[in-house]
């Protein structure tokens, strides 16, 4: 034991001498890592060669030993080994001075960093905020485009209603007109029904008095018929270009009147004329013939295939064409017209007309007035519709609807909306002239619809 503190005496006694140390500049708590890696240990290199251990002489009468704990012995050396590294260890270079250099430079990119990241949330706010207002313009848009579209569903439930009310009031005026009509099968001639009076002629002519105007009826095969007034209060029938065996009748069923030929009501060809008091009314029934009825003053029926008609002077109109062309001139409100092709020439008088047109590729050409009271209803596929009204005693509203039509206002009407499906292709128009009394209608799939002054 008391060769160890021997040693260590004479270990702190060969010790160099201290050497001042500088004393760092204080920092507020540095950070301070030293590497063992960089960091170089001097190597103590203590050469005790030669060295002789001096005498010692102890007096240790009456000496009491003391209890030592040299436990910490081996701590207490490390630390001391440490304190000896670190006096050699120069601690005012360009080492520290760099670290604290480091240290201040190290601040700048960290403020700078801050500075960064405040302008990107900034620049991140802007272009959120941005993105919100135009969700709510985006928002804004669909509810706009849900309302126009509520509206059109409504008007389009408007049209249908209306367009169902329009087929009630046709199918009830069908059923009128055949209540006034008459039926028209082919066993007529068998039915048993007795005329009332008749008239037989002669040489493809006859002549049956009447009291007042009547229903003439006719069918006709193949020819040309013309249906001319008369002041006279009887009806005149004459054939001509084909002769007639068994001649010509007259039959007078109430107020209905019907001609036979050779024994059947139906004239095959030739060319025919009849003459009807004022105010009567004509039915006619063909397959290829034509028909012109002029100035009788009466209700007209038309069913045709190919033939041609041509009514002047008419109080009211129901034509039906297959590929036949029409021309009508009417006085009274109710004109009704359903070709499948062909062009149809219309002029009527009432303002408050109720015309309902309809085809397939047929075209229509319409001039008068359209004011209080008046529903112009068009219908068409591919048929191009022209509209003439009278601008100095019209008013009305007109809505168009088509797939791929166009519309072509030479009125300048007042539209009032006007939008468009996608990629421009057709849409609806809805416009105003004048006070806006009558209604007019006009629906196509790729038929335009031209508005010009009469």
């Amino acid at each position: 034991m008391i060769g160890s503190i021997a040693l260590v005496s004479a270990l702190l006694a060969a010790a160099p001498a201290d050497r001042p140390r500088a004393i760092p500049p204080r920092v507020a708590e540095p950070d301070l890592h030293l590497d063992p890696k960089v960091l170089e240990v001097p190597d103590l290199d203590l050469d005790l060669h030669g060295f002789e251990m001096p005498d010692l002489h102890f007096d240790v009468r009456g000496f009491e030993m003391p209890d030592l704990d040299l436990s910490d012995l081996r701590h207490e050396l490390g630390k001391l080994r440490s304190l000896a590294r670190l006096r050699d260890l120069d601690l005012t270079g360009p080492g520290l001075l760099a670290l604290r250099d480091e240290d201040e430079d190290s601040e700048d990119p960290d403020d700078e960093a801050s500075d960064a990241g405040t302008s990107d949330r900034a620049r991140q706010e802007r272009d959120r905020a941005a993105r919100d207002r135009d969700r709510a313009a985006r928002d804004r848009d669909r509810e706009t485009r849900d309302r126009d579209r509520e509206t059109r569903d409504r008007d389009r439930e408007m049209r249908d209603r209306d367009r169902e009310t329009r087929d009630r009031d046709r199918w009830d005026q069908g059923r009128w007109d055949r209540s006034r009509w008459g039926s028209r099968s082919d066993d007529e001639d068998a039915s048993g029904e007795q005329p009332s009076s008749r008239a037989a002629g002669k040489n493809g002519a006859a002549t049956l008095a009447v009291k007042g105007p009547v229903t003439f009826r006719l069918r006709v095969q193949s020819g040309e018929v013309e249906v001319v007034p008369s002041d006279k209060p009887q009806i005149a029938l004459s054939v001509d270009g084909v002769p007639v065996a068994g001649g010509v009748q007259l039959l007078q069923f109430g107020d209905r009147v019907e001609a036979e030929f050779s024994g059947r009501r139906q004239l095959r060809r030739g060319r025919l004329r009849v003459e009807l008091p004022k105010g009567s009314n004509v039915d006619f029934d063909s397959t290829s013939g034509d028909v012109s009825v002029q100035e009788v003053g009466g209700d007209v029926r038309v069913r045709t295939m190919s033939g041609d008609v041509k009514v002047k002077g008419a109080r009211n109109a129901d034509v039906q064409s297959v590929s036949g062309d029409v021309s009508l001139n009417v006085t009274g409100p109710r004109l009704r017209l359903h070709l499948v092709s062909g062009t149809a020439l219309v002029t009527t008088a009432d303002p408050a007309v109720q015309l309902a047109f309809q085809s397939a590729s047929g075209n229509l050409e319409w001039s008068g007035v359209c004011a209080k009271g008046c529903h112009l209803s068009t219908e068409t596929v591919s048929g191009e519709i022209k509209l003439q009204p009278d601008a100095s005693k019209s008013s009305f509203q007109l809505s168009y609807a088509s797939h791929s039509g166009d519309l072509r206002d030479e009125l300048k009407l007042e539209v009032k909306r006007a939008p468009r499906r996608k990629h421009g292709m057709g849409g609806w128009v809805e416009a105003v002239y004048g006070k806006g009394e009558g209604v007019i209608e006009c629906d196509a799939f790729s038929g335009d619809v031209i508005v010009r002054k009469k």
